[in-house]
Order: C-alpha cells, then sequence, then structure tokens
C-alpha cells in the first residue's frame, strides 16, 4: 500500500506542511524553533513518520470584506496603471465568484498581495502568439498567487480576456465549475497545475518526505501528488525557475486547448495583444459585462 501524507493538516486545512522526520525529537525540535502555530501528526507506517504542518489560527470569510474603491484604492494605489487596472478587474472577478459560490468554498487563506500582480505583468512575453500570450498571463497569476482565493478561476478569465482583447467576438468554451464539461476538460488542466504549483514551492520538503519512503502527498481537494514522477532533488531556486516553465508550458497549452475547442484554430498563429493593449480592453472593453456568468 502506498505511504501517503497530507501537505494540509486534514483537520485544519489552513495548515500546510513544513518539516518531516523519523524522530519524535527532532520533530519536537523543529516545533520548539518555530514562530508560527503549528500542528503535528504522526503517520504510523512500518517506520513511523512525524510531520509538522504551520498556519494561521485563523481563516478569514470573503463575505467578510467589504470589495469597496476605499478598500481596494488603499491597496493599489503605489501600483503602476497596469497593475492596477488588472488588479481592480481581479478583485471584482473575485466578488463575483463569492456571489455564485458557497460561502465555504471561499474562506480566504492569505493576504490579498496586489504588489505580485504587477511581477506577474512583467513576466510575460506581449506580442508574441496569442497562446502563448494569454497561457504566460494565465500562469504568471496563478504562480504569483496574489489573491486570497480563486486564483486559479481568475486566472482563466484573465486568459479569456487576453483573447478577447484580439479578437472581442471570440465565444469561450464554457468553464462552469457546475458544468460536466468542467470536469471533463478543464478540471484535468487545474488539478495538474495546482500539482505544479505545489511541487515548485515546495520541492525540497518533498525531497525529505521521499527519503523516508513516502510516497503520495495529498492536498485539498483530494489531489495526490506522487513523488516519483517530480524531479525533486534541486536547490529551490533552480525549483522554482524549473516549475514555473513547465507551469508556463502547461498553461499555453489549455489556451491552444481553449481555441480548439471554440473552433477558433484561426487565432492559433494570431500574434497577441501588447500590454498596452491588453489593459485598454480591461479598461473599456469590460464596462458592461457581469461577470457573474463566468462562475
Amino acid at each position: 500500500m502506498a505511504r501517503l501524507v497530507f501537505y494540509h493538516h486534514p483537520q485544519a486545512e489552513n495548515f500546510s506542511l513544513k518539516y518531516s522526520s523519523a524522530s519524535v525529537a527532532e520533530i519536537r525540535s523543529q516545533r520548539e524553533q518555530s514562530d508560527e502555530s503549528t500542528k503535528l501528526i504522526g503517520y504510523p507506517f512500518e517506520t513511523p513518520v512525524y510531520v509538522l504542518y504551520e498556519g494561521d489560527s485563523e481563516i478569514e470569510s470573503a463575505q467578510d470584506i467589504d470589495f469597496d474603491q476605499e478598500w481596494l484604492s488603499n491597496r493599489i494605489r503605489d501600483l503602476p496603471r497596469a497593475g492596477q487596472v488588472v488588479a481592480f478587474r481581479l478583485v471584482e472577478l473575485l466578488e463575483a465568484a463569492v456571489d455564485v459560490r458557497d460561502d465555504d468554498e471561499f474562506r480566504l487563506y492569505k493576504e490579498f498581495e496586489p504588489q505580485k500582480i504587477q511581477q506577474a505583468l512583467n513576466h510575460v512575453s506581449w506580442g508574441a502568439p496569442l497562446p502563448n500570450v494569454a497561457g504566460e498571463v494565465m500562469s504568471n497569476l496563478i504562480l504569483r498567487h496574489s489573491l486570497p482565493n480563486a486564483n486559479h478561476r481568475t486566472g482563466i478569465a484573465m486568459l479569456q480576456f487576453c483573447i478577447e482583447s484580439v479578437d472581442p467576438d471570440f465565444e469561450m468554451p464554457r468553464t462552469h465549475v457546475d458544468d460536466d464539461t468542467w470536469r471533463e476538460w478543464v478540471d484535468p488542466y487545474i488539478i495538474d497545475s495546482k500539482r505544479l504549483i505545489t511541487v515548485r514551492r515546495n520541492n525540497l520538503r518533498f525531497k525529505q518526505l521521499e527519503d523516508l519512503d513516502v510516497d503520495l502527498v495529498e492536498r485539498k481537494d483530494g489531489i495526490q501528488i506522487r513523488l516519483a514522477e517530480f524531479e525533486l532533488d534541486m536547490h529551490w531556486r533552480e525549483a522554482l525557475t524549473e516549475y514555473a516553465g513547465q507551469h508556463e508550458s502547461h498553461c499555453t497549452d489549455f489556451a491552444q486547448a481553449v481555441l480548439e475547442r471554440a473552433g477558433r484554430d484561426d487565432l492559433l498563429d494570431r500574434q497577441g495583444p501588447t500590454k498596452q493593449e491588453f489593459i485598454t480592453y480591461l479598461e473599456n472593453g469590460l464596462v458592461e459585462r457581469d461577470f457573474r456568468e463566468m462562475f
């Protein structure tokens, strides 16, 4: 039977795996050195494995945030104009998602970090072929994880807007969470995306688990990561670069699949937008849009 440990603590998913050991004394020492709230789990394998989890003691409900102009302005005032526009639309998308999904789905696990939006925009190959630009917009927004939740759903929406900035008449295939089509073709892309970004941030922690003969790590939502399928033995900086590249390629493949499923092969070789063209579309092309229809 495969030896499985949880990445998020099963009774407190805001706590994530930070350290593992076969020694109770070592794991207790690590816990004493931690400045964060911690939890421990001992996994009763033939050779036991002990895992330390760190996290915040409180999870805020998305319903508790007042998405008003002052709340947002205070957080984005120092960004360049492009970052402000993207941040504004991302928060509108998050608010729309909160309106139409269950409260439990939109607990907030982290602070809103708008400065990471500008970092994402700086890593896009603006003016490259459309699937590359749209995929890189989606990938880099997901990788930077600026929102407290819904980064994949809002990333897909930004991919759609990127395509629309080149062809406003583009019709996105259905990607609604409650649609069977979602589970058929969109969900596998999101699951693999979550695997990649989890390995990217945790290659050394996962290498430690692999050395303890652990086979699988399970994220929340039941997403399993088979450690043998990933190269873990590298410096953490190298892992950030390696898996960011794999994630960009993955999202570019998704962008291509979107265009093909929409019957728009004519856009596969079309030049993607410049940054200014994308920002202009976000500012002026979405004024009458009801984002709730996207969720």
